[in-house]
């Protein structure tokens, strides 16, 4: 194959053998889904066309085609929602990279240019202090049943035992352990600012391919020393002073409880693979639809382009990043605690520049 010339003419090479081949090199890592993902979106489209046929016009094709689609969580109930640009981007970022591999294997007479869609401005949503601290009190067990008149202070009550907890409290009697799974997850990436897998495979012990909690280095490892190649870097981290007591607490209760769990977030003694669902539900009890920072709906606006959508787990990390940048930390800092570039800092979070740059402007 190396030797044949037909592989160096984009004229006679198929895009679907280029995506096949570049998808073989991904096989083991830690993007291996996602990258399917893409190539399986991206064959629905390019499948019968040969690298030749990639230019500006069915680059920007494809975006329109895309965009006309819909795309249903798993489990998600309805129509679904239509496919953003930004999508259709990463999917042709995709494509870009596995022409670069053909290239430098086979180099291409001439290598064709993938045109990506103009990049959105960065809006990237956040929570006050305010905000997270109800999320926290639902997953905690609370309801925000009405408000103070005077204050506004929300009021909460204990939530009432679902029949499933209550039929679960019968039959473990004293050795009834309350489910905290989501209130592990939420403080963990609130103060750390760890993203959703890499906190759900958190184990207590040191692990190979999983991240850990280092309590004598005071140190959370994201993933292990043999973890595969990705391109999102997991950095370990210096454990936040707030986290440190609760995770104490938690290992606590769990060499306690009798099941012997591995994973600091857990259903249980069962490591858990989502919790986007339950975050979901959370967000809504907490009344994140509405914006505490400027008062505007995330969702449920009269223009639907002006919804930011509800808060999904990752705005934890999004959170700790501004959070830290509105106290004044330097963006290179906050780039190595969270393993970001500083460009990506700066472009991602450009909107709290007013705030860290406070020292420089009264210099």
């Amino acid at each position: 194959m190396d030797d044949d010339p037909t592989n160096s003419d984009p004229r006679l090479v198929s895009i679907a053998t280029c995506l096949a081949y570049y998808g073989q090199s991904k096989e083991g890592t830690s993007n291996a889904g996602i990258t399917g993902h893409h190539i399986a979106n991206l064959l629905r489209h390019w499948g019968a066309k040969t690298l030749a046929q990639v230019k500006a016009a069915s680059c920007r094709a494809y975006v329109e085609a895309r965009c006309a689609e819909r795309w249903r969580p798993p489990g998600a109930k309805g129509e679904g929602r239509l496919v953003k640009p930004q999508t259709a981007g990463r999917e042709l970022q995709t494509l870009s990279a596995a022409i670069g591999l053909w290239h430098r294997e086979f180099t291409l007479t001439a290598r064709p240019v993938v045109t990506l869609p103009p990049k959105a401005k960065p809006h990237v949503d956040w929570l006050t202090e305010v905000e997270y601290g109800r999320l926290l009190r639902v997953t905690q067990g609370w309801r925000w049943v009405a408000s103070d008149l005077a204050t506004r202070e929300p009021v909460w009550e204990r939530a009432r035992d679902t029949a499933f907890v209550a039929q679960w409290k019968a039959a473990a009697g004293d050795g009834y352990v309350a489910d905290d799974h989501l209130e592990r997850f939420c403080e963990i990436g609130f103060y750390s600012g760890t993203r959703s897998g890499a906190i759900l495979g958190l184990r207590w012990k040191r692990d190979r391919i999983d991240g850990w909690v280092d309590f004598n280095g005071v140190t959370l490892y994201r993933s292990g020393p043999e973890a595969p190649p990705s391109r999102k870097r997991q950095p370990p981290c210096r454990i936040h002073d707030r986290l440190l007591p609760r995770l104490l607490e938690w290992r606590k209760v769990d060499m306690a409880s009798g099941l012997a769990p591995t994973h600091v977030v857990h259903e249980r003694g069962v490591a858990l693979g989502r919790v986007d669902g339950a975050f979901g539900r959370a967000a809504w009890l907490a009344g994140l639809d509405r914006r505490d920072i400027d008062g505007t709906l995330r969702v449920g606006n009269e223009n639907p382009d002006d919804d930011l959508g509800m808060p999904t787990p990752h705005i934890l990390r999004h959170t700790r990043a501004t959070l830290m940048l509105r106290a004044g930390v330097p963006p290179h800092e906050v780039g190595e605690y969270l393993g970001m570039t500083v460009k990506m800092v700066h472009d991602v979070y450009g909107h709290t520049h007013a705030e860290y740059q406070k020292r420089a402007a009264a210099a």
